[in-house]
């Protein structure tokens, strides 16, 4: 079967899928005004119409994804979805990202269904940071959610961490050891200029060259090449003990190039760039007794449309969204 190609001759191998928009933190880089709202009608796909979309991507080429939110552990049926992606033949990477907080109940139960590992998101290590920054007191339980991660084998485990000029920058030594001692990939984000969090940015971005001078505070760093990480991070190996940690700086070092990725959001809708403006709606295609062919169709057409690169640096008139809402 033929693969997923773009207009640019790029092969779409990865998947990311948001299964809800809701989140319990407001993150001052993602939803500063509060927590989406979880009132009104559930709109989310289910397990069901979750599995029928990756079957056909997995047959069209896909061989990784990654379920994300909102924050997917808020679902409760998250361990069947993981059962039902875990058994697509094709699926070859399945992985989970989350704020850690509810997860130390829950990563033995989505091992044992095929989840292979998970992606946290934390950007501080102090007590009082994490509040302020999330709007609760719940590091504990994120380092919670971390160690039974480790034990469930969900690993790689990857540490993700937006710095923050004059918030966290000085606690990367910090970070790098937790990371050592988890045998985890931490990745610096750099922080994007969404209009939720504009005022945010202008005062509190950090490049990527900014960062590695970071870095060399705490060891020499060698780049890795880049066909070998499998993602969009630059990735340094530490040369003491072969600690990697990757930058991901899509406005200092754009890998547009290469993007491979993808996204389905919660309402089955296809989402070609996470800083596009266009959604293609899928779900009408996962009903009827002819919806294979006539999904294959439609996704065909839309990756047609994927852009050559995203357009960041333009993004100035409000018409910008929470990551939460698209699986960011």
């Amino acid at each position: 079967m033929e693969s997923l190609i773009d207009s640019q001759q790029r092969r779409i191998r990865y998947l990311r899928i948001s299964v809800t928009p809701h989140c319990n933190l407001r993150c001052a880089y993602c939803q500063p005004d509060g927590p989406l709202p979880s009132g009104g009608p559930r709109d989310e796909l289910s397990p069901h119409e979750i599995e029928r979309l990756a079957s056909v991507f997995a047959r069209l080429g896909v061989r990784k994804i990654r379920l994300s939110g909102g924050e997917p552990t808020l679902r409760k049926d998250l361990p069947e979805i993981v059962r039902r992606l875990a058994r697509v033949p094709g699926i070859e990477d399945l992985s989970l990202s989350t704020h850690g907080m509810f997860l130390a109940p829950l990563a033995r139960p989505l091992a044992d269904a095929g989840l292979g590992r998970v992606n946290f998101s934390l950007d501080t290590l102090d007590r009082e940071r994490f509040r302020r920054l999330t709007g609760h007191d719940a590091l504990c339980r994120v380092l919670a959610g971390l160690d039974a991660a480790r034990e469930a084998g969900l690993t790689p485990i990857k540490l993700n961490v937006v710095p923050l000029r004059g918030i966290n920058e000085d606690e990367i030594g910090g970070l790098i050891e937790l990371a050592r001692e988890h045998d985890a990939v931490l990745r610096f984000i750099e922080l994007m200029p969404l209009e939720v969090a504009r005022d945010l940015y202008e005062a509190r971005h950090l490049g990527g060259d900014e960062l590695l001078a970071l870095l060399a505070e705490h060891g020499r760093w060698t780049e890795q090449a880049r066909s070998l990480t499998g993602g969009p991070a630059r990735i340094y190996a530490r040369e003491s003990d072969g600690l990697r940690v990757g930058i991901i700086d899509p406005l200092s070092q754009s890998f547009c190039g290469s993007c491979n990725r993808v996204r389905i959001t919660h309402r089955g809708e296809l989402r070609n760039c996470l800083f596009g403006r266009e959604n293609v709606p899928l779900r009408e295609q996962l009903r009827g007794p002819d919806w294979e062919r006539r999904l294959e169709e439609r996704l065909r057409r839309a990756i047609l449309e994927k852009p050559e690169r995203h357009r960041l640096e333009e993004l100035d008139d409000g018409e910008l969204y929470s990551l939460a809402r698209v699986g960011g």
